[in-house]
């Protein structure tokens, strides 16, 4: 005898909740990104990895003494998914998303309300776009993700004024410029390479670091010593360049069993030595780059992966897929 069994009947539906303006909200848990300006302008990213339809949300904040969502001022959903941001000047932000998008947004003051304002938009990348930083002029800014292009943007009019194809020869994961120039930077990829770029020469890249089997997912370029560089693999291996020299890393460090995620030095003179990690966990860590990577603090209080970093005022901040924002005090 052979029994019927009725099909799922969830595409029913899904089918019939074709429109975002009909579908009931779900709570956006898993947080991105968090860049913070000052004391008083910080934006959160996050987006809804558990629905039918990824979208991004944006929030503002006017005090980083309270990051719970109901006390953002601006909250802002986005079409796509939210890959990285970064702040133009105290109003002014763009925005990277998984959609290849990229996006000038601005807070602006209308009937005694904060909201978010789109200046320019454009989606050249022909896949996500995963990093972007901000030269210490403010006007440019450069891009790059999975479609293997690195991408020197003016913000101005966001058009793109030098255009790298296949920079690497595979995703490219985070990039990071270097203090006080407006023409040098670092990318790192999948491919298992670190080049340091400088557009005003007819061969731009110089490869910095290479290791087999070794794919590199983020680089930091440290604010005071501008000849310090240090780069994070899915391995878990963090390895300190010194540019001047490339050809043996200052330290390389195997001491964690989990991918690098995130890696962020402290922007303090005083303290250029910290260097705060992410990994793919829920462990934060902040090593000292003078002493070996001698561990300073760690913490595990987050309950799933922590996927952005940010300092202010030697003030550590942290967010992660299980929706929290922690300020992280220590000695």
């Amino acid at each position: 005898m052979t029994t019927l069994i009725t099909p799922n009947s969830n595409v029913d539906v899904f089918r019939n909740i074709s429109c975002l303006e009909n579908r009931s909200p779900i709570d956006t848990k898993q947080l991105q990104f968090l860049a913070i300006y000052d004391e008083h302008n910080a934006i959160l990213g996050g987006t809804n990895m558990v629905d039918l339809y990824w979208y991004g949300i944006l929030w503002n904040f006017k005090d980083i003494s309270n990051f719970s969502r109901d006390k953002a001022t601006i909250v802002h959903r986005m079409e796509s998914g939210i890959c990285d941001a970064a702040y133009l000047s105290e109003s002014k932000f763009v925005i990277v998303e998984d959609s290849g998008a990229v996006q000038i947004q601005q807070i602006v003051e209308s009937n005694r309300q904060s909201q978010f304002q789109q200046l320019e938009y454009a989606c050249q990348h022909d896949d996500s776009v995963l990093t972007v930083s901000v030269f210490p002029n403010k006007r440019n800014i450069v891009t790059g993700g999975m479609d293997c292009c690195l991408k020197i943007w003016d913000t101005e009019d966001l058009i793109s004024t030098y255009s790298y194809s296949y920079a690497h020869t595979d995703v490219i994961t985070s990039t990071d410029v270097k203090p006080m120039c407006n023409s040098i930077f670092v990318s790192v990829s999948f491919d298992n390479e670190s080049l340091l770029w400088d557009i005003r020469r007819a061969k731009p890249a110089n490869s910095i670091f290479k290791k087999n089997n070794s794919p590199l997912s983020t680089v930091t370029w440290n604010s005071t010593l501008d000849h310090l560089i240090a780069i994070g693999t899915t391995n878990g291996e963090i390895v300190l360049i010194d540019v001047r020299q490339t050809k043996t890393p200052l330290h390389e460090s195997v001491k964690n069993n989990r991918g690098i995620h995130k890696l962020l030095f402290n922007p303090n003179s005083e303290r250029q030595e910290q260097l705060a990690c992410c990994f793919d966990s829920e462990v934060i860590k902040i090593f000292d780059t003078n002493k070996e990577m001698l561990e300073l603090y760690i913490f595990n209080d987050h309950s799933d992966f922590v996927r952005g970093l940010a300092w202010c005022k030697d003030d550590l901040y942290s967010c992660a897929w299980d929706g929290k924002v922690i300020k992280h005090v220590y000695t």
